[in-house]
C-alpha cells in the first residue's frame, strides 16, 4: 500500500448556515427555517476579499498549483470548522 500523501492544504469539515432560495409561488408560512450545510474539502484560503468580506475558500481537488470545485463560504455563516486528520 502506498504511503499517505502529505497535503499542502489542510483537509477541513465546515458546518455553516445555508442561504436558500425558493422558486414559484409558495404559501406564506408561519415559521421559516434555514438549513445547516456541511462541506468537506481542502482549505485553500482563509482571508478577506477586496471588499473586506471574510471568507473561507475550499476546494474539492488540488493538483500542482491549481484547484477545482472551489467553494467560498462567508465566515459569518460558519458555525463550526474542524481540521480532519
Amino acid at each position: 500500500m502506498a504511503a499517505k500523501p502529505k497535503y499542502k492544504y489542510p483537509l477541513v469539515e465546515v458546518v455553516w448556515v445555508d442561504a436558500e432560495t425558493e422558486h414559484g409561488w409558495e404559501e406564506v408560512e408561519e415559521e421559516a427555517n434555514l438549513s445547516l450545510a456541511t462541506t468537506i474539502g481542502f482549505l485553500i484560503k482563509d482571508q478577506a476579499d477586496k471588499n473586506g468580506n471574510e471568507m473561507l475558500l475550499i476546494a474539492s481537488t488540488y493538483a500542482d498549483n491549481a484547484t477545482n470545485g472551489r467553494f467560498k463560504i462567508p465566515k459569518g455563516m460558519i458555525k463550526e470548522m474542524k481540521i480532519l486528520k
